[in-house]
């Protein structure tokens, strides 16, 4: 997985007549690549790095201690010194961002937090130009950490030599984040649940694409996966699309939309109410449910029978106009 690029610092005129400091923190989307925080985005090949952008850390019930390791690389031509920390984040909005919660005041704070519990091995890290510096980061598996999932960032934030702003400047500063998912089993609960589908189809035209909405009711990440499918009143399906194809994440007590592109897969000629149905899971089980919802559709029958219809139409008032106008009489 690639890491986060970003390049050096930058400093503009202030907007107001006064201190500003801006740390450039995005928040990020849970998706496929689980793309992360990083200030000011730099050409490929330059700026830093920190690696992996994401990991998962799994705890086990009696583990005295979890471990793992991130990767800062410094692909510009000045040595850097980076200041470490930790934050917790959690759900930003239903399309999959996440936002950093900021070190809570104590362990109950962020339900599903990592930051009280995890441990640096140490609070800054000089990269040299051109080189590379890893840092470990210890979880603690004490009694107050409850089973389930728990998520946090480590930061690292690029130090200027110039130190803070100064006058009526606005400053940016560069900070990097690894995205920490840890998972303390013997209590973990999955609880999947489909609350809700929309398709974008009309009367006259089959849906092309469905929305799912997800709840996960339990205490750990998921990953849904699925099929939906559409079919006629006679049960033939007529079109299907995979869920998730992006394999994005739902953390716990969390809401999630996917949207699924529907393709044709027969000819829907009948006209009637068309069913769409969802069958879905998530990522390690093989147990299934579905959803259902419906839509009235026309039909191709329809639309050609009316089609039919609209030209013996324009043609009988073509042929009567002229059956009419040939039999006025003539003057002179």
């Amino acid at each position: 997985m690639a890491g986060s690029d970003a390049a050096g610092t930058a400093r503009r005129p202030a907007l107001k007549p006064r201190l500003l400091r801006v740390v450039a923190i995005a928040a990020v989307a849970l998706a496929s690549g689980w793309p992360f925080a990083a200030a000011l985005a730099g050409p490929v090949g330059r700026g830093f790095v920190i690696s992996p952008a994401f990991q998962e850390v799994g705890v086990a019930a009696g583990q005295p201690q979890a471990q793992f390791q991130i990767k800062l690389t410094n692909r510009t031509g000045q040595d850097q010194n980076f200041r470490l920390s930790t934050t917790d984040f959690g759900s930003l909005d239903e399309e999959g961002g996440v936002a950093f919660l900021g070190q809570p005041t104590s362990e109950l704070q962020h339900r599903y937090g990592l930051a009280s519990w995890m441990t640096l091995g140490s609070n800054a890290v000089f990269v040299p130009a051109g080189a590379s510096a890893s840092l470990t980061v210890y979880i603690d598996n004490r009694a107050s950490l409850a089973p389930g999932g728990h998520y946090g960032a480590v930061l690292a934030t690029a130090v200027t030599e110039g130190g803070q702003p100064s006058g009526d400047h606005v400053g940016v500063q560069q900070v990097l984040s690894s995205l920490v998912l840890a998972d303390k089993t013997g209590g973990e609960v999955h609880d999947l649940r489909l609350v809700s589908q929309t398709a974008n189809g009309q009367t006259w035209r089959l849906p092309g694409q469905s929305e799912q909405r997800f709840q996960n009711a339990g205490n750990v990440h998921v990953i849904p996966r699925g099929i939906v499918e559409v079919k006629d009143p006679l049960g033939r399906v007529v079109g299907r699309g995979a869920m998730n194809a992006e394999s994005g994440m739902i953390l716990p007590e969390s809401f999630r939309r996917y949207q699924t592109p529907l393709l044709s897969i027969a000819p829907a000629w009948l006209p009637g109410r068309y069913s769409i149905t969802s069958t879905y899971r998530y990522d390690g089980s093989d147990q299934t449910k579905t959803f259902t919802t419906y839509v009235w559709y026309a039909g191709l029958l329809i639309v050609w029978i009316m089609a039919v219809l609209v030209a013996m139409a324009i043609g009988g008032l073509a042929w009567w106009l002229w059956w009419r106008g040939g039999r006025r009489p003539r003057r002179g």
